[in-house]
């Protein structure tokens, strides 16, 4: 193929994926907020928010600033293949180049709810994520190298139907907390040890939740971070309660 062909990633559908997960974790962080400021005693509050409502402002500057550079990086980037080869652009002008010829194996699937191509060849993988015209990109690979493409139908969203039933146990102690009979015969069934459980729930569910390599930087994959932000709030909920009961002051 001797015309240069350029592909240019999806930024709408990225926007708008984007715009919505930065909304759930404000929501969550207020509502984190909100919840706890209500365990601290009436005599305690100014100073908690004194300490978190400047907390709170930071976290929104950080998601604003990490949004619009996350836009400003996918807007700059894209994809050429000319001359056999496959150069991938990034915002700074980089550019990592593939041999099409030299590809063993073309994979399509989802990651984190976007399409991606997956190229390998005997020293690399080489990950492409949420590029338009996908179908004709790999058609192209496809005649080029005369390799045909595999489809990966693994599903790694953090959300799928049977989420809820690794949530049945919260879901028991929610009912058995409000159930006056039970609650009597358990003093520790309250919304405090609720929230507890849920959160501990919650990172046993994120500790073996599958997760697909993104073939790039790993160690800061969005389950660790996850599991960083569910631990951070399950020892801050622990250490509320030890104050609670005088434990600390004792």
């Amino acid at each position: 193929m001797s015309a240069k062909k350029i592909f240019l990633y999806d930024v709408k559908l990225f926007r708008n994926k984007l715009l919505k997960r930065t909304w759930v974790v404000i929501s969550l962080f207020v509502v984190f907020v909100a919840y706890n400021s209500l365990q601290v005693p009436k005599e305690g509050r100014l100073q908690f928010f004194t300490i978190f409502l400047p907390l709170l402002a930071l976290f929104f500057w950080f998601l604003r600033k990490n949004y619009l550079k996350q836009i400003e990086i996918l807007s700059s980037g894209k994809i050429e293949i000319e001359g056999g080869s496959l150069k991938q652009f990034d915002s700074n002008g980089n550019c990592a180049s593939i041999r099409i010829k030299d590809l063993e194996q073309i994979t399509t699937d989802k990651f984190r709810g976007y399409d991606r191509i997956v190229l390998e060849t005997k020293e690399k993988i080489h990950p492409i994520v949420n590029i338009e015209s996908q179908d004709e990109l790999v058609s192209i690979l496809e005649k080029e190298s005369g390799i045909k493409r595999l489809v990966d139908l693994t599903e790694d969203r953090l959300w799928n139907l049977k989420t809820p039933l690794y949530f049945v146990p919260s879901l028991l102690v929610l009912v058995v907390t409000y159930i006056p009979f039970i609650k009597s015969k358990f003093p520790i069934l309250s919304p405090e040890f609720l929230g507890l459980f849920f959160n501990v729930n919650l990172i046993i569910y994120l500790l073996y939740l599958p997760e697909k390599q993104n073939h790039t930087i790993s160690q800061f994959s969005l389950k660790r971070r996850m599991i960083f932000i569910s631990l951070v709030v399950f020892f801050f909920q622990v250490y509320i309660q030890l104050d609670k009961s005088g434990w600390l002051k004792n």
